[in-house]
């Protein structure tokens, strides 16, 4: 049997969730982001999602997301998953859509998602982790005319 071919990845998004339409089987992408605001760090993101667009993956994966806080360059998660990849040809697009929960984020700063196929790597997406400040004084409720 012959080896799967590297995907290239044409599009890679963080967004807060991926709702896959059962017949269709269309993608609905929601809350993308590139920035995360909170008032406190650390802090855990109740959920995140990932979704890859690739060309010419056709075949069986063994694929990784890593999680890197870019400033150390330390690992904070990774996760590995297996993936069939059919009905795609090469020179097809095919996606992958990752809904994830309670992903740390341990202070402000950029953080890198790097996707692996096996040792290869593939892409990487980037996001800020922002420490948000309240208006001063505090949130204000509108004023009655």
């Amino acid at each position: 049997m012959a080896e799967a071919p590297i995907p290239s990845v044409v599009a890679m998004l963080l967004c807060d969730q991926i709702i896959n339409e059962q017949v269709t089987n269309k993608k609905s992408l929601i809350g993308v982001f590139d920035n995360f605001n909170s008032l406190t760090f650390p802090v855990i993101l109740p959920r995140l999602a990932v979704y890859v667009k690739m060309a010419d993956a056709v075949g069986d994966y063994t694929f990784k997301l890593r999680m890197v806080k870019l400033k150390d360059e330390s690992l904070i998660a990774e996760i590995g998953f297996q993936a069939r990849i059919t009905g795609a040809a090469v020179g097809q697009y095919s996606e992958l859509a990752l809904n994830m929960g309670n992903v740390p984020l341990p202070e402000p700063g950029k953080y890198e998602f790097q996707l692996y196929s096996g040792e290869d790597y593939l892409h990487r997406i980037t996001m800020q982790a922002v420490l948000a400040q309240l208006p001063q004084g505090g949130p204000q409720w509108p004023q009655q005319k």
